[in-house]
């Protein structure tokens, strides 16, 4: 009797989890659209070579809006299980636009590339061991 008690709350923490899912891929898709439609307003822009660090950062800011809406996809694709890798595909992307926003203070800069030396590494490793974590 206790296991099955266990077992509905189980269900319904289940549903409710993915019915937060659920508003977080539409909120998250929201702000996709709006971050292409300021994309789009900045190419339109007449001193398009002046405004170039704020260009790539807007355009890495629409790659982590990807990358977190791909997330969310995953998530229902794969049973509520999300791959270690795309956490680190996203560190290493967020690292990036910090490391143009902070591109004029050299230890920021370092420390940034530290960072994103770091993650790669650990990708690298992931995938290496993954297949025979699976197997």
């Amino acid at each position: 009797m206790k296991h099955e008690w266990h077992q509905k709350v189980a269900g319904y923490f289940e549903y409710v989890l993915n019915a937060v899912m659920i508003v977080i891929g539409v909120v998250i898709f929201g702000f996709l659209l709006r971050e292409l439609l300021n994309l789009a307003q900045m190419l339109w822009m007449t001193d398009i070579a002046g405004h170039f660090t704020e260009l790539a950062e807007e355009i890495l800011v629409v790659f982590l809006f990807f990358e977190f809406l791909s997330l969310v996809r995953e998530y229902f694709i794969k049973d509520a299980h999300i791959s270690t890798g795309n956490f680190l595909y996203i560190g290493v992307t967020a690292l990036i636009r910090a490391m143009l926003v902070y591109h004029d203070q050299t230890d920021k800069t370092l420390m940034l590339a530290a960072a994103i030396f770091l993650l790669v590494v650990a990708q690298a490793i992931y995938r290496c061991f993954r297949p025979k974590m699976d197997n």
